[in-house]
């Protein structure tokens, strides 16, 4: 009876270790990247991505849907196991999933971060500025304009946030002669631009 009392309270202060040290790490490895950014800031570099406004905006419906089907089937699976067996591999389980969840976070975080430290400057693109449209800052922006670009060769038109107060003189239906990079693994990133005369 005493051991299994003085198991408990060791049994909880790990498990707030496997609940709270993951989330910690994550928050711990975005304050290292962002003190190493601010000692060597990267040249500007902005994201071209494709325009939100030509994308199905159901299409997150159907992985969402096949997400929750496939944590209530495991969630009945591991009441159905627990019945027979006890909570213990469930649990197992489950905190390896927790671990690996938060692995993955913030490996996703170091390669980003690392995906912009290796640009690869690519040949100028020419594009046509379709709209623009003033985004205020946020916690996840600087803010600016939001470009929706008709580059040459795509049919997709692309987006991207310029927070150059600059890129709020450009006319609609400007010519313009990007200047891009790709990232080290993925990516396309705006770093300037020219404008190109008007065609007659």
């Amino acid at each position: 009876m005493a051991m299994a009392q003085a198991a408990a309270p060791g049994a909880g202060q790990r498990g707030a270790w496997l609940l709270f040290a993951p989330l910690a790490a994550w928050v711990g490895l975005r304050w290292v990247l962002q003190w190493l950014q601010d000692r060597a800031p990267q040249p500007a570099a902005w994201p071209i991505t494709p325009f939100v406004g030509a994308q199905d905006p159901w299409a997150w419906l159907r992985p969402a849907g096949m997400a929750i089907a496939a944590l209530a089937l495991l969630a009945l699976l591991a009441r159905a196991w627990a019945r027979r067996h006890g909570w213990r591999a469930p649990l197992r389980l489950l905190t390896a999933a927790w671990l690996l969840l938060w692995a993955a976070a913030c490996a996703a975080q170091l390669q980003s971060f690392l995906n912009l430290r290796a640009l690869v400057p690519q040949a100028p693109l020419q594009a046509e500025l379709l709209g623009a449209h003033a985004q205020p800052p946020s916690q996840r922006s600087l803010g600016g304009q939001l470009w929706v670009l008709r580059i040459a060769g795509e049919d997709a038109p692309q987006q991207v946030l310029v927070p150059d107060a600059a890129a709020a003189q450009v006319p609609l239906h400007a010519r313009l002669n990007l200047r891009w990079a790709r990232g080290r693994w993925h990516g396309r990133y705006l770093s300037g631009w020219d404008m190109l005369p008007v065609q007659p």
